[in-house]
């Protein structure tokens, strides 16, 4: 009996120290990365991630660097975006939001990333014939 008052309260701690957006929706989203221009590096937050295309796991709660470039040509920089996941408000439910909605806003997991698809393309001059 005691084992099962102890199990619930840990299992009760855990939920309390993590908010719904959590852990229903994790800490990471995935974005994908597309260059219209061949040959084109894919970097995000200045690590090289593929070229033409790549598709990349990133941490929710801020803005990433993307950068696109390609040899002979003027390389694009932008960032991520994001909106607010509606998820983490499902914290009202558990304890009236008091302790989950701001650890989910702390860990960055009330953010998701939006857009998830980047369509990136560095500015080369054609050469006229």
């Amino acid at each position: 009996m005691h084992s099962k008052k102890l199990v619930s309260a840990l299992i009760a701690t855990s939920l309390a120290l993590s908010g719904c957006a959590s852990i229903i929706k994790g800490n990471s989203d995935n974005i994908t990365v597309n260059s219209l221009e061949k040959g084109s590096v894919i970097y995000v937050d200045g690590a090289a991630r593929g070229v033409d295309t790549a598709m990349v796991n990133i941490k929710k709660g801020k803005p990433h660097t993307l950068r696109v470039e390609k040899e002979g040509c003027k390389a694009v920089t932008g960032e991520s975006g994001e909106a607010f996941e509606p998820v983490s408000l499902l914290g009202i439910l558990l304890d009236f939001g008091i302790l989950t909605i701001p650890i989910d806003m702390i860990s960055g997991a009330a953010w998701k990333v939006d857009p998830t698809t980047y369509t990136m393309t560095p500015i080369c001059m054609k050469e006229s014939g």
